[in-house]
């Protein structure tokens, strides 16, 4: 029930902000049909991955299990929609079409989010802190190079170094740690194709690398920009970006 609340709110907030998509511009963009809603499940795949920023905000999975998992898509709902694949175009009803958009309206409109690191998305601080320090003493250019020396102030990269010498981090310690990492979230400049290249070329990092360049950012796609490129940077060190707080 939180969860469901926690979503409703969301919705809210992006129709109060502007930002919400529209049943009619679903509808126009990708000249949805009564056929759409009998192959519902196939409209469901290819309009949410299109319509989200990154795929982390379906989980990076199957957007349909990524819906149910999450409780957007509840049993009635599911239910609902099983049943228009039973039926031809011309039998579905025009109400029966109507609560189709309404519902896969819905589901693009909870789609949009920030990501932001919570104590339990950090798997292993000590290893991480340790990491980061061992790799921005390299002569070559790697994230936590260029962490070091364009994004960390001296007082946070003093403390990431204090953190790496300690036997263990209590929980205190990776209260500040994941502070100071999400104060990195923050910074236009933390995602660095080039030096991010060097960790990895591949289709998620051609995904943030055309995203920037897009320019014109907002606040939350500036987010989506430099979570994923953190996680990116020390993915063993980090839960799935989806698990991340909002």
């Amino acid at each position: 029930m939180k969860k469901l609340f926690m979503i409703s709110a969301l919705s809210i907030m992006l129709v109060a902000c502007g930002g919400a998509v529209k049943e009619k511009d679903l509808v126009q963009k990708y000249q949805l049909t009564p056929n759409s809603a009998v192959h519902w499940d196939q409209t469901i795949m290819h309009i949410i991955p299109a319509e989200a920023k990154i795929a982390d905000w379906y989980g990076n999975e199957n957007p349909i299990n990524y819906l149910q998992k999450t409780g957007r898509m509840n049993e009635k709902d599911f239910n609902f929609l099983v049943s228009l694949s039973q039926k031809k175009a011309e039998q579905v009803s025009k109400e029966e079409y109507e609560q189709f958009l309404d519902l896969l309206t819905s589901y693009v409109n909870t789609l949009p989010r920030k990501f932001f690191l919570s104590n339990t998305n950090i798997k292993d601080p000590k290893g991480l802190v340790k990491l980061m320090v061992r790799e921005s003493n390299s002569t070559l250019d790697n994230p936590s190079r260029y962490i070091k020396e364009t994004i960390a102030s001296p007082e946070e990269w003093q403390q990431i170094v204090k953190f790496s010498s300690q036997d263990d981090l209590k929980e205190k310690d990776v209260k500040k740690l994941r502070k100071i990492l999400n104060s990195f979230l923050k910074d236009p400049e933390l995602y660095s194709p080039e030096v991010w290249y060097r960790r990895e070329v591949s289709d998620r990092m051609l995904e943030l690398t055309k995203m920037q360049q897009a320019g014109n950012l907002t606040k939350m796609e500036q987010n989506n920009i430099n979570a994923k490129a953190l996680y990116l940077a020390y993915p063993e060190y980090f839960s799935k970006l989806d698990k991340w707080d909002k």
